[in-house]
């Protein structure tokens, strides 16, 4: 995963939930695109989970992205 892949998840429309897997076995749902923030040239994005909880990820630790139409 990359900023690219993850700009191109986030501008799909309609857009589509997303579980993000991480190497720590952590699990992300991403309700809605605006919870999420990245540059295309970005190691990492920042997540806004459903806690509003403020996460900086690395693309690096990210192992999976699930969406409903990969479900």
């Amino acid at each position: 995963m990359n900023a690219t892949q993850m700009i191109e998840l986030m501008n799909r429309t309609p857009f589509e939930p997303l579980e993000i897997h991480l190497s720590d076995g952590t699990r992300i749902r991403v309700e809605h695109p605006y919870h999420i923030a990245t540059r295309r040239d970005s190691p990492t994005c920042i997540i806004f989970d459903e806690s509003d909880r403020m996460r900086i990820v690395a693309y690096r630790k990210i192992t999976e992205v699930i969406t409903a139409a990969s479900a």
